[in-house]
């Protein structure tokens, strides 16, 4: 393990691990997991994959797993998922400056200043992001712009049987390779689309 590494893992455990599992979280490794009644809420925390020598960074990413979104899509959720098994996705440093943020770190770096940073940015704005995208309407509309089974999952689920025909119909113009696999699910799920387009 280099040193940027170990660095890394002591802001997390100086700061992080201990509000995540004040919320409910376990970790595993990098990651930590809090299983809910309808699935999951992950955080992640990314090295970048440039991290060499004394200096480096590193992205805080969240995760929301809906088990009935996934069932639909006919997606299998393991027993210790990871974060990019998630139903949606956002990365902390984006809440928090606007924009794809990752912290930088050195062997200048005030381990325990960064560790409470992270540790507020989770608070005032992690646990909310996961909270807000518990709710399967935030997580429709989300999705509305990312084609996928998943997107058109959460709006039959949502009973907009319009909306997720209009999202199915424009996957297939956008992306007529994956015709086949789309019409198959329709299909599977007595869906009448498939035989449309």
């Amino acid at each position: 393990m280099n040193e940027v590494s170990k660095r890394i893992d002591q802001v997390v455990k100086e700061g992080l691990s201990k509000v995540m599992k004040e919320n409910g979280f376990k970790k595993s490794g990098r990651t930590f997991l809090k299983e809910l009644d309808d699935g999951w809420h992950i955080v992640n925390i990314q090295a970048s994959s440039g991290n060499l020598g004394k200096d480096g960074k590193f992205a805080v990413n969240l995760g929301v797993i809906n088990n009935a979104i996934s069932e639909k899509s006919g997606l299998k959720i393991p027993s210790k998922p990871k974060e990019y098994d998630s139903t949606v996705r956002e990365r902390l440093g984006i809440l928090v400056h606007g924009e794809d943020y990752w912290w930088e770190i050195s062997d200048q770096t005030d381990i325990s200043d960064l560790a409470n940073e992270i540790s507020e940015a989770m608070s005032s704005h992690g646990f909310p992001w996961l909270q807000k995208y518990s709710n399967l309407a935030d997580i429709s509309d989300k999705l509305k712009q990312q084609p996928s089974l998943q997107s058109i999952a959460a709006a039959l689920l949502m009973g907009d049987e319009l909306e997720a025909k209009a999202r199915y119909d424009q996957i297939l113009l956008d992306r007529p390779a994956a015709k086949s696999r789309f019409k198959s699910w329709a299909k599977n799920l007595g869906l009448s689309w498939w035989q449309h387009l």
